[in-house]
């Protein structure tokens, strides 16, 4: 049975697999950094993140798109049979039902898809709780070996992971108060990076604001097949009621399923993870997104388990209607592995290669996150990113000045981030409720808009996904 569990949930991660619009951009920075050879490490500290997943994507970043997402259905596939094995420290059963929820669940698979740290995060973390689990029971010297490690990779990983390190050390350090005291400075590990990363932060996490929704959707996220805050939540719950189903009802059981398989040290883990980030979240310090608590999910996996088996036959049935719940949504638009990456960067790759204009400005992105699909050699490359964008506030237009006369230029806009039109604008620059970086680049964009429509002629004007290029010759 774990056998056909196991495959079951590496089909459905393989699904889907080759994204036509590329990595979108968090991907393409944990390719690009990966990639990086001289000043690999000056690389990682302008990232947010810690170094492992960097490390760990090395060996891959000379392969294709597929082979990279590959690299996140390996641990993700694996953390299936980890899920059993955590879950066979209590009965058959609750293995089984374990297994069977992390190969279905619709958050994982997708994240099993991602080019980013979460799988193997998740993997991390189920290492951590079967050790956890152990631990507790046996406080043998293998067992707390094993319980140092996936916490120590976690650290490694995932900045925010010493959250639930911090919560996990405390539960088990209070339940066996004869543990080694080194367990403790597991956290220091991390010190060396942290200054980096905490400087870094604040300027990656500027374009959300905490509201209830957040905690709303953090478990229609973890348990239902619809994702909604991958990036940012919506600030209304039922912004589609024609997904209210998919959203409710899977969730609802899998509450029930954690509220009777309630084991109070485990739960703490969990929830005091969940407060600490949204209470970072509510501070403006820290975007409330679900991926940035996976830490806790095999956690909850666990609790579900243990809980339908508790119920028995009326466990049975809640757990097989949860997990039709995320097969059938295969066959739907929405799933998981089906959706679109509208910020993918293979969009703007071949876009550029087939406009060939001699001069090429981007906006918001530097050029070097092209590189992977687009051919820049011989052209003239421009931009107006978050580095300098205070340099071109006042006129941006001036960097179109820079295209010779005659020659044709390709201007890129990213439109998630520049959809504001001039009077907007104009109105909310000094408003604090909207995030400077939208105002800025909706400026930037209409302004060069104006001018390209004042000194240039023979316009091409290709959108797609998030994306406008548009191509013109300068006569003027």
């Amino acid at each position: 049975m774990l056998f056909f569990i196991i495959l079951f949930g590496l089909l459905l991660r393989l699904s889907f697999i080759n994204k036509p619009e590329g990595l979108w951009n968090d991907e393409y920075v944990s390719w690009f950094v990966a990639n990086t050879s001289e000043g690999f490490w000056q690389e990682v500290f302008k990232q947010c993140h810690m170094p492992l997943y960097y490390l760990y994507l090395k060996p891959f970043t000379q392969f294709s798109d597929i082979v990279l997402r590959l690299t996140s259905v390996i641990p993700g596939v694996i953390a299936v049979w980890i899920m059993y094995l955590t879950g066979r420290e209590f009965s058959k059963k609750a293995a089984l039902y374990s297994a069977l929820i992390t190969s279905v669940l619709s958050f994982l698979v997708y994240y099993s898809q991602e080019v980013r740290f979460y799988s193997l995060l998740f993997l991390f973390s189920a290492l951590s709780l079967l050790y956890t689990v152990r631990v507790i029971k046996n406080a043998s010297r293998r067992n707390i070996v094993g319980y140092a490690i996936p916490l120590t990779l976690i650290l490694f990983t995932h900045i925010i992971g010493v959250v639930y390190v911090f919560f996990n050390l405390l539960y088990v350090v209070y339940k066996k108060r004869s543990l080694p005291l080194w367990i403790l400075f597991l956290p220091i590990l991390a010190l060396p990076f942290l200054p980096a990363v905490l400087k870094m932060l604040p300027s990656s996490q500027w374009w959300g604001h905490f509201s209830y929704t957040n905690i709303l959707f953090l478990i229609t996220d973890y348990f239902s097949p619809i994702l909604t805050n991958n990036v940012n939540a919506p600030p209304v719950f039922f912004y589609n009621k024609s997904l209210s189903a998919l959203l409710i009802f899977p969730s609802v059981i899998a509450c029930l399923a954690i509220a009777r398989g309630f084991k109070r040290g485990l739960f703490f883990i969990a929830f005091g993870t969940v407060v600490v980030l949204a209470v970072a979240a509510a501070a403006g310090k820290l975007v409330f997104i679900t991926k940035y608590s996976i830490e806790i999910l095999p956690i909850f996996i666990l609790l579900m388990s243990l809980g339908f088996e508790k119920m028995k036959k009326t466990g049975t049935v809640l757990l097989t209607v949860f997990v039709l719940f995320h097969i059938m949504s295969f066959f739907t638009p929405y799933y998981v592995t089906k959706l679109p990456r509208s910020e993918g960067h293979r969009i703007v790759g071949e876009i550029l290669n087939r406009q060939d204009a001699n001069n090429v400005i981007f906006t918001y992105y530097e050029p070097d996150r092209f590189y992977r699909y687009a051919n820049l050699s011989g052209k003239n490359t421009y931009f107006i990113s978050k580095i300098n964008r205070f340099e071109y506030l006042e006129n941006p237009s001036l960097i179109l000045k820079k295209v010779p006369i005659g020659e044709s230029v390709s201007v890129v806009f990213l439109d998630s981030v520049s959809f504001f039109d001039e009077n907007f604008v104009t109105q909310n620059q000094n408003n604090p409720k909207i995030p400077e970086m939208f105002l800025t680049f909706s400026k930037i964009k209409n302004s060069l808009i104006r001018t390209l429509n004042d000194d240039f002629t023979d316009f091409e004007v290709a959108k797609l996904g998030s994306w406008t290029i548009i191509k013109a010759r300068r006569f003027r």
